[in-house]
């Protein structure tokens, strides 16, 4: 570890608190040691940077023997840090707008060898959602295809946990430091991604709190890792929009899960959709953008159903309930009208139908559907 490392490491923990070009500040000091040897004087004046920027320079200057002890902390706790000088930094990150100095990795960075397609989309996705989720990363990743998300609830999470079932690889771009777990329900998917040849990947330093500042710029980095970005749902004034505005702008394709015109959460996807982003009809149509040719021989979606046991199968009154459940919400009304049963009976039913998995109470006095299990 040299001297340049500490420095580097130093700039590279700026990105916490500006949003902005730090290669080409660094680059016009002349180096990482020398901005951070200079003056708030000397920075407004050599390199042309606001009073603001250079006091917030200034007060990020912490004592040189602090940050060894910081960067030989996370390397114990097992987080590498990557300079965008080093031959393993992503090529792929190198030329998009405000590259970041660094990346703080724990787990592996992707193979640049390997397709990536990043799959991104609502927090509270609808059952359907969920089930475009796991559909694409558990066929994506059987194929070899690197998944790409933001290890958020909801879709991004849906996602990356179905490509590791299925025995792939993901990697979760997250907007906190590498060690913080955000969400915190996420945890046993963060665990997963930290080893297997998975990763989790920020550019910001360890211990840096989630806050909403660090989401919107850590999006530019999962849609420049990939090469090709599928929206599987999204409203149509959502954040995944942000993401999708920058795979534009790096040239990425961009590809649209379709949904109902009655779905609020398709809004943004028909949207999308109606400006030009190609269809994303199954995993054939993306492999296709990934040039691709498909090693299984799977009919995709319909392949997803429910999977009974003999010992699971349930009591006549429980089945008329069961098959008039679809993936988008009805009320108990709805329902108990199509099954021919009383709303009290339909409402005790779906209570212990919920108990085994097949229903689930998207909001009060709606239910659902629950896909279990996927038949491969």
């Amino acid at each position: 570890m040299t001297d340049q490392r500490i420095y580097d490491y130093w700039a590279a923990t700026l990105q916490d608190g500006y949003i902005g070009n730090i290669i080409q500040i660094v680059e016009r000091a002349g180096g990482a040691r020398v901005l951070y040897e200079m003056s708030r004087q000397e920075m407004t004046k050599r390199l042309g940077i606001s009073e603001k920027l250079a006091a917030y320079i200034e007060d990020n200057r912490v004592p040189y023997e602090c940050l060894e002890k910081e960067y030989a902390r996370a390397g114990l706790a097992g987080i590498s840090y990557v300079n965008h000088t080093d031959r393993d930094f992503p090529e792929k990150l190198k030329n998009i707008p405000s590259c970041p100095y660094g990346l703080f990795v724990k787990g592996r960075l992707p193979d640049p060898l390997k397709p990536s397609v990043a799959l991104i989309g609502a927090r509270e996705c609808s059952e359907y959602g969920r089930l475009m989720a796991e559909y694409f990363g558990n066929r994506l990743a059987k194929e070899g295809v690197q998944i790409i998300s933001g290890m958020a609830w909801g879709i991004d999470g849906w996602a990356q946990k179905a490509a590791l079932d299925a025995g792939g690889r993901s990697f979760g771009v997250l907007g906190c430091g590498p060690d913080i777990v955000y969400p915190s329900a996420n945890r046993s998917l963060y665990n997963r991604l930290c080893e297997d040849g998975n990763g989790i990947i920020s550019e910001y330093a360890p211990q840096t709190p989630a806050r909403p500042r660090g989401f919107p710029p850590r999006n530019r980095i999962i849609s420049a890792l990939c090469d090709v970005l599928v929206v599987v749902e999204a409203r149509k004034k959502s954040g995944t929009l942000i993401t999708v505005d920058m795979a534009i702008d790096q040239g990425r394709t961009v590809m649209v899960v379709p949904g109902r015109l009655t779905d609020d959460l398709s809004a943004g996807c028909l949207n999308l959709l109606y400006q030009g982003a190609l269809v994303a009809t199954g995993v054939d149509a993306v492999l296709e953008q990934l040039n691709i040719k498909r090693q299984m021989s799977i009919s995709d979606i319909r392949e997803y159903k429910t999977e009974k046991e003999p010992e699971d199968l349930l009591p006549a009154e429980f089945m008329r309930i069961e098959e008039v459940l679809t993936l988008d919400p009805q009320s108990i009304g709805q329902i108990a009208s199509k099954a021919g049963v009383s709303e009290s009976e339909a409402m005790i039913i779906l209570t212990k139908l919920e108990l085994q998995g097949i229903s689930k109470e998207m909001f009060p006095g709606f239910f659902v559907k629950i896909i279990k299990k996927l038949l491969c």
